[in-house]
């Protein structure tokens, strides 16, 4: 055998097989008639108030909401833009209208207009479901900017843009109450509807149908909608929980929003289809996060920024007892949870729907937390020169390929999918790993011009396009840059026009309403010149050089 092909045993393809063979409405239904009492889903909003859904109750709400969606014109295969915070109500959302055959697109709530925008006519979404308001965003004022007919409409259900000219409905959760004259209100959405017609349309959806278009940066340009199927959905939730010894009887609790894999396939994913308790919080909150993991007695805990809620704890002198699966990243949080004998780690992307590889509690202790674990079951991993297309030698550096529990592709981008996605069926990751003797795989580093901000994919290109838009910068250049708080930060190198000034305030300010916030650098330093090589194109090795000289001093 190929040590740097690591093949799927039959085993496992019946494995990956009878795992995809259920839709997300299925499998829920699965787990709920195991317990309807049981609570799925303790929900803490950005003022602290808790919510808690038994599985009969989300069933019941799911169910009724798809009648809702139903009654105005949601249909199979048509796209669901999804642009709210954490809450109930985005699960409710998100299930409903996958029950039906629509396919869900989720949207980041940190992305501008402009972004936004993109995600909307890109997926060529016919339906919104939004909230109206979180902290200082005021969403109907972000979706006038982008669509000035909705901000003239005076009845839901005939929107009719030139901007987005697919985009017809706008439901609206309502946080304050206040409606909107051009949209659907969600709170009497989900009391009306025909059940029965709903019901038949569930009926109608398979395994195979598209769940989910998840827009996700790449190396170059805007995001590209990753087409994910509610039978592979369904099937990396199961197998990574399985692989990772997670039970009905735990209760896991994680900040990650759903817009991103960590929220909707690590955290839904992990608990729903199996029976098990999810808590979460609408945003980032140490305090709640503290109040939270003692209050339901987590028992597994996985967060970006999750060492600040442990710090917190360790700081007011509390201790998460209850907790047995979570990362202990220093002394502090050997205090604060002495019972958490396990952290996964795991190797994959947006295109194999998440974790393609994961650790297990099984695992030789010293390929735990510094490798991503053999891959899924199904799953198969190749390491790739990429320069040759020859596979490489065992323990050395090549490109992954992975095949199994794939993505189809990317929504309306043949050429791109084309480019990454093989007629043999293999995922071209662009990500450079090593794989062990055992089969176990190390991530090395990123063959793509992206860098990883608090787990968010930042297309360096992009922040690059968007800053040489200002009148008075001449050329740029992004890299990414290490972060002891984020994992990965934006670096970048500005060459100024000679005629005209701009200072790093003032370009600072310029970027704000025009990039999330998480893409805007963090450090700016104007230079004279950017190395380049001989086709004129920018020299990034020598850019990466300059990073970690300027790091380390």
């Amino acid at each position: 055998m190929n040590i740097t092909w690591i093949p799927a045993s039959e085993e496992g393809k019946r494995s990956l097989a009878q795992a995809r063979s259920r839709t997300l409405w299925q499998a829920i239904s699965d787990a709920a008639a195991l317990d309807p009492a049981r609570i799925a889903l303790v929900a803490a909003d950005d003022a602290g108030h808790v919510q808690r859904l038994s599985y009969g109750a989300l069933l019941e709400r799911v169910r009724r909401f798809s009648a809702g969606l139903a009654g105005i014109g949601v249909q199979r295969g048509d796209r669901v833009v999804l642009w709210m915070t954490n809450r109930l109500e985005w699960i409710i959302s998100a299930f409903a209208a996958a029950r039906l055959g629509a396919v869900v697109v989720p949207v980041n709530t940190f992305l501008k207009p402009p972004e936004i925008k993109y995600c909307i006519a890109q997926s060529g979404a016919r339906h919104l479901i939004m909230l109206d308001r979180f902290r200082s965003l005021d969403m109907p004022h972000m979706l006038t900017d982008i669509c000035p007919a909705f901000g003239q409409a005076t009845n839901p259900g005939g929107l009719f843009s030139p901007e987005l000219p697919d985009l017809r409905n706008v439901v609206m959760f309502a946080r304050d109450g206040t409606r909107h004259d051009g949209a659907y209100d969600w709170a009497a959405l989900e009391a009306s509807g025909i059940a029965e017609i709903a019901d038949r349309m569930a009926q109608a959806v398979t395994p195979d149908d598209l769940i989910m278009i998840k827009y996700t940066s790449g190396s170059t340009g805007f995001p590209k909608g990753v087409m994910l199927q509610h039978g592979g959905f369904v099937a990396n939730g199961l197998l990574h929980g399985a692989r990772t010894g997670m039970r009905r009887e735990d209760v896991y609790f994680s900040m990650m929003p759903f817009f991103h894999a960590g929220g909707s396939v690590y955290g839904q994913m992990s608990m729903l289809p199996i029976g098990g308790t999810l808590v979460f919080t609408e945003a980032f909150d140490t305090n709640l996060g503290v109040r939270l993991i003692r209050e339901e007695k987590a028992t597994i805990f996985v967060s970006v920024l999750g060492k600040e809620v442990v710090m917190e704890a360790y700081e007011q002198g509390l201790t998460f007892p209850s907790v047995r699966l979570a990362h202990q990243h220093n002394e502090a949080s050997k205090i604060v949870m002495p019972n958490a004998g396990f952290a996964f780690t795991p190797f994959g992307l947006t295109e194999t729907y998440g974790p393609a590889a994961i650790t297990s509690p099984n695992d030789p202790a010293e390929k735990l937390m510094v490798t991503g674990g053999r891959p899924l079951d199904g799953n198969e991993i190749r390491v790739v020169d990429p320069q040759t297309g020859l596979d490489v030698g065992p323990g050395e550096v090549g490109e992954a390929w992975v095949r199994g529990n794939v993505m189809l592709g990317y929504w309306n981008k043949p050429e791109e999918t084309a480019r990454i996605l093989d007629a043999e069926g293999w995922v071209h990751s662009e990500d450079l790993v090593t794989v062990d003797a055992q089969g176990f795989v190390k991530y090395v580093g990123r063959l793509k011009l992206m860098a990883k901000v608090g787990g968010e994919n930042v297309a360096l290109e992009e922040v690059e396009s968007v800053v040489t838009a200002h009148e008075a910068v001449r050329h740029c250049a992004a890299v990414g840059i290490a972060d002891s708080r984020k994992g990965e930060a934006v670096r970048l190198y500005v060459v100024a026009r000679a005629d005209l000034s701009v200072c790093e305030q003032e370009l600072r300010l310029w970027l704000k309403p025009r990039l999330a916030h998480f893409k805007i650098p963090r450090e700016i330093e104007f230079v004279e010149t950017l190395p380049r090589l001989a086709n004129g194109k920018l020299d990034r090795v020598t850019l990466l050089l300059w990073s970690q000289k300027e790091t380390a001093a």
